[in-house]
């Protein structure tokens, strides 16, 4: 009985609808509205409805992409995200076009971004929580081993691990 009452002074509660309201505004601002507008999207392509996307017209996804629970792609607004067919992007990974600048004299939240190009092949698959840095170039067949961070060119066929990505070895 007492759970039963939690509940229901949880539906009552604003914090309880202010987060409800939340939660559909961003689902529809950063999920909805980016999977409509995308730069392009091939057939049989899966983006799952907790993704978020940034800019998403400067986002090309080719054919039969799956796209995971919680990914963040944020292309910048002068640069893009290219990701060949067959790839399996997964959950709660981060693949961003843009970063804060780090020059020395200036407040870091008053500098410019930094925008690079990525490119992620054909037949990739990201591990889930594998973040890539602006622009890195992915071959096709590479494998990025789950909670890697991705800060350089990966091989075509290679298998990459760590903070920051190494070549681990060769797809066979």
């Amino acid at each position: 009985m007492l759970k039963f009452k939690k509940y229901i002074l949880l539906i009552f509660s604003k914090t309880f609808w202010f987060q409800l309201r939340q939660a559909i505004a961003l689902f529809f601002t950063d999920n909805i509205y980016g999977i409509k507008h995308l730069g392009s999207c091939g057939k049989s392509t899966n983006v799952r409805p907790s993704a978020s996307l940034a800019n998403s017209f400067n986002i090309f996804l080719g054919e039969n992409v799956h796209v995971q629970r919680h990914v963040y792609l944020w292309a910048g607004k002068n640069s893009k995200i290219t990701i060949g067919d067959h790839t399996i992007i997964g959950p709660g990974s981060f693949i961003t076009s843009d970063n804060h600048g780090i020059k020395k004299n200036q407040l870091i939240r008053d500098q410019e971004g930094e925008e690079k190009g990525i490119t992620i092949g054909s037949d990739v698959w990201l591990g889930s929580y594998s973040i890539i840095l602006p622009g890195v170039n992915i071959g096709d067949g590479a494998v990025v081993a789950a909670g890697s961070v991705v800060t350089k060119n990966v091989k075509p066929y290679a298998v990459v691990a760590g903070v920051p990505a190494k070549e681990i070895s060769q797809r066979k």
